[in-house]
């Protein structure tokens, strides 16, 4: 049997846990190249005292390992021909619906202001439907009407948890969930 160092079994360990990742589809680019990694082990193993020797497995084994790490490969499920459409749908729609409501609480700060006016009308004429229907359930606080929050949260909400970096639809779309 072979005599290694810790620190070289540390750095083995390492090579191995890092063959294993760049066999994964999209990770080679967060792999340094084999030949730095083989060249930071030789020292290590050349230098190693008797203090703290362990012996390891037979180096053809630990090859063998090696090379099946590398044939392995991370099998992605396909995904349903409905979720990628809906995505990019539900996208533009609740970041444009976001961006109305956030127009409305600025538009709100001016009460002078008339609405059916040409700047004002493209946020007014299509949130007004969505304000309606809870105005009556959410009273204004301190005099201010707070439904365009209200839906702002909603949307972002909504955008968050279907589309974003960790969404159900980006999940569904990256990794077949």
């Amino acid at each position: 049997a072979t005599m290694l160092s810790s620190k070289s079994l540390v750095q083995l360990l390492l090579a191995v846990a890092l063959v294993a990742v760049a066999s994964l589809p999209g990770c080679a680019a967060f792999v340094p190249p084999a030949s730095t990694l083989a060249s930071s082990a030789a020292p290590a193993a050349a230098g190693a005292t008797s203090m703290n020797l362990l012996p390891v497995a037979d180096v053809t084994a630990i090859g063998n390992s090696v090379d099946a790490l590398q044939s392995a490969s991370l099998l992605l499920s396909e995904t349903e021909p409905w979720v990628q459409p809906l995505a990019s749908i539900l996208g533009p729609f609740l970041n444009i619906f976001s961006f109305a409501m956030l127009c409305r609480v600025v538009i709100s700060w001016y009460p002078t202001s008339n609405l059916n006016e040409f700047p004002f009308a493209l946020a007014v004429w299509p949130t007004e439907p969505l304000l309606k229907l809870i105005r009556g359930a959410v009273p204004p606080a301190f005099g201010v009407d707070i439904t365009p929050i209200v839906w702002l949260g909603v949307f972002t909400f909504f955008n968050e948890i279907l589309l974003g970096q960790q969404g159900l639809l980006t999940m569904k779309i990256k990794y077949g969930i």
